[in-house]
């Protein structure tokens, strides 16, 4: 269960066709939306939509709730997954409710970290209403697990962390940069073109503050003071990020490039030399071992999550989240030094196949499944 059709459609297309070559039997549960119907066809599973709404609705959350128990009281699982704030508080209810044995609550990262008041309070009592009914807590990353305990929001619960992390793992033949793509729109080629002399970074992502978007221009901004000559190519949706935080005003004088979103992020990540991520929040980042499987490092926030996707001065750089001044440093480091900068992809494409491979990953989450099911049936 997802809250997304997005979130199944992006995520779990090709996870749910490996669980039924493992022998199970799969159900995907989202709100209805573009994508999934096909996922779930390419998968050969079965698909169940539901209204699900991200934000809290009270009225519609009660009927989803009672829609989500009628259910799975009718599909009576061996074992209900479930991810995302609102999926996961509907599944872990509903699983009770319906009497399902096994109910795992993967974790993928904390809305709550980056809020204050009245709406962290709320989204911290969801947190451990969905801990405390679920039997199994499944974290994407470490760090992420440390903070789940750290806030109490794990309901007593042991927090698991699978392998090295990470919900998804990575494909690492298609995240390659041996293997041929579309290539770069013609603006971004010309752009990449222009500026072949400077060190090229790149951001994949919503531009959103919680992305660190700010932090990440206002290190580039003291790194170009410091004679470091540096451009950006940022893809993603811009969720008014312009006006906002002032691309085109306050930071006009960058070298930067607005893509947008795109359908393959790969020629985009080929084209530069270092991923940057300064997000304050992350359960683990799929972009990083995107990025790292077709040979490019990454400087990260020390944030949680995304701490844990980078190993610091081996496959990458890590520095204090929202420090724009330590980005400027590390910045000045991989453009002065470009034999460390090649030693850094080198090693976290090594990193990407030997610990994330999505195989690898997937296999690991299958057999935890079929572990906790042996477990309940003694």
């Amino acid at each position: 269960m997802v809250t997304s059709s997005l979130t199944a459609a992006t995520f779990l297309r090709g996870y749910m066709k490996f669980l039924r070559q493992q022998g199970w039997d799969v159900t995907v549960i989202c709100a209805p939306g573009p994508g999934v119907a096909e996922m779930a066809q390419a998968d050969g599973v079965s698909l169940h939509t539901l209204e699900m709404r991200r934000d809290p609705a009270l009225l519609r959350d009660l009927v989803s709730l009672g829609r989500t128990a009628i259910l799975l009281r009718k599909l009576r699982p061996d074992v209900v997954v479930y991810a995302t704030p609102k999926a996961s508080l509907l599944g872990a209810i509903g699983g009770a409710m319906a009497g399902i044995t096994v109910r795992v609550y993967e974790q993928w990262g904390l809305r709550l970290e980056t809020l204050s008041g009245f709406r962290r309070f709320i989204l911290a009592g969801v947190e451990r209403l969905t801990a405390k009914l679920s039997t199994t807590i499944v974290a994407n990353s470490r760090s992420l697990s440390d903070r789940l305990r750290t806030l109490k929001l794990s309901g007593g619960r042991d927090v698991v962390v699978l392998g090295d992390g990470s919900a998804h793992g990575v494909d690492t033949t298609h995240f390659s940069s041996d293997v041929e793509t579309a290539g770069l729109d013609r603006d971004t080629r010309t752009f990449v073109t222009a500026h072949e002399n400077m060190l090229r970074i790149c951001f994949v992502g919503r531009l959103h503050p919680d992305k660190g978007i700010e932090t990440l221009l206002e290190g580039m901004s003291a790194a170009g003071r410091a004679g470091v000559r540096v451009a950006a190519i940022l893809v993603g949706p811009s969720e008014g990020a312009e006006k906002n935080i002032g691309v085109h005003t306050r930071y006009s004088q960058l070298n930067l490039r607005l893509v947008g979103e795109v359908v393959d992020t790969r020629p985009y990540l080929d084209a530069s030399d270092v991923l940057v991520l300064m997000s304050r929040r992350e359960g683990f980042p799929t972009v990083v071992l995107e990025a790292a499987s077709m040979g490019i490092p990454a400087i990260v926030a020390n944030s949680t999550g995304t701490v844990d996707s980078v190993v610091d001065g081996v496959t990458g750089i890590v520095v204090p989240v929202g420090d724009s001044q330590m980005l400027a440093d590390a910045l000045a480091t991989l453009a002065n030094d470009r034999q460390l900068l090649s030693a850094y992809g080198m090693a976290a494409r090594q990193r990407a196949i030997d610990r994330f491979d999505q195989t690898h990953v997937w296999r690991m989450h299958s057999e935890y499944f079929l572990e906790l099911l042996e477990r309940s049936r003694r």
